[in-house]
């Protein structure tokens, strides 16, 4: 290698990455034909994208990462487009989309947006045959589908060839597929700590059978194991499986016969009914009986709970799929990947504190399931012993 006037021996020459006008050179084709079809562009010919990609791994290209995000930063400041289409499917028509998934799809679109993207939300599935949905994503050239709680579909989203999806949400489906959802399981921890530190002792669970769905048992089960954290006799059965709809007047029996025999302090929960139904019973909230919500919505204002953070899961779910995109990441993941946001305890006006902070002998000194926080408290108690 050659430094300055003089030879260095024993240094070998540094190999300059390929690029896009050499692969180009090689392939037979223009730099914008083989940049569009390593980014798989709808608008180059299968042969094309073949022919350029094998040129591509014969050379060893690698694609520069600073170089895309810098394209990807000029496109924002200009306001341009990446040509890209993304969808957000939904299982209701504009009019009847639920109230709390709204702070999701505005998180996406904000998202979709800064990164150049254009994310349609026109697409309903209800009443829609899964090969006719996916002729209609083909047509509008989406690349990028989001898919908000699988359970309010009417119809199966089919895999769809050049197409990657992301859930926003649990899945469902039999295929693995990518997903950015709630640790629920960590939110009902928190719920728990904050609930003992306003000096509830005696926390009830009820949910129904959707959110335990929904949430894949994670909020029945954390509920489970952290309860371990009370003294026996302050350890309650779960209220699940609840029905909805044209089954709510049996669940409300349920309910307000549950809540007379086992005399919670406090409930955890996942739906907003839970609130009504106690004040249906004379109980005053918080007065009485405090209820928290581990996934709050704009459904439940005032409540004391979790926020889930749903815009910056909504942005995540974004990424996510932008990120695949990039990288030519389509159908089936051989891996899929469970992005999880924990959430945050928000003081609303259905807790207050009851008592002093909770002594030990409230609660369960062997507990598997305390805080990390107890965790280490105990561990620096036994080394100082």
């Amino acid at each position: 290698m050659y430094h300055g006037f003089g030879y260095i021996p024993g240094v070998m020459a540094k190999v300059a990455p390929v690029n896009v006008r050499e692969i180009a050179a090689r392939a037979g084709v223009s730099h914008i034909t083989v940049s569009r079809a390593l980014r798989d562009a709808p608008n180059v010919a299968p042969a094309t994208k073949a022919r350029v990609r094998k040129v591509a791994k014969e050379l060893g290209y690698t694609p520069n990462p600073l170089v895309g995000a810098f394209t990807a930063h000029i496109r924002r400041r200009r306001g341009e487009a990446v040509g890209c289409t993304l969808a957000w499917l939904s299982g209701q028509p504009l009019n009847r989309r639920p109230l709390w998934l709204q702070p999701y799809l505005t998180g996406a679109e904000r998202r979709a947006t800064e990164l150049g993207f254009t994310l349609d939300e026109s697409i309903c599935t209800q009443d829609i045959k899964a090969e006719r949905l996916a002729q209609l994503i083909q047509a509008r050239g989406i690349r990028g589908v989001i898919i908000p709680n699988l359970h309010y579909f009417a119809t199966e989203v089919p895999e769809i060839p050049g197409v990657t999806m992301v859930s926003l949400g649990s899945s469902f489906a039999a295929r693995p597929m990518h997903t950015v959802s709630p640790d629920t399981f960590t939110n009902v921890g928190t719920l728990f700590s904050h609930l003992l530190s306003l000096g509830y002792q005696r926390i009830g669970f009820c949910e129904h059978r959707f959110g335990a769905a929904l949430t894949q048992g994670a909020a029945w089960g954390a509920y489970l194991f952290h309860q371990q954290r009370l003294t026996t006799k302050n350890r309650l059965p779960p209220l699940a499986g609840l029905g909805v709809g044209r089954d709510e007047p049996v669940a409300h029996k349920r309910f307000t016969e549950w809540i007379e025999r086992y005399r919670p302090d406090c409930m955890v929960t996942g739906f907003m009914h839970a609130r009504g139904w106690l004040e249906d019973m004379g109980l005053s909230v918080p007065g009485d009986i405090g209820v928290v919500h581990y996934q709050m919505a704009d459904d439940t204002p005032g409540w004391s709970g979790i926020d889930p953070f749903p815009e910056a899961m909504g942005a995540a779910a974004v990424d996510l799929l932008t990120a695949h995109i990039q990288r030519n990441e389509y159908g089936t993941p051989a891996l899929a990947k469970h992005m999880k946001f924990a959430g945050r305890w928000v003081e609303g006006q259905t807790t207050r504190r009851v008592r002093d902070l909770p002594t030990p002998e409230d609660l369960d000194p062997a507990s598997h399931s305390h805080t990390v926080e107890w965790f280490m408290r105990e561990i620096h108690s036994r080394k100082s012993r």
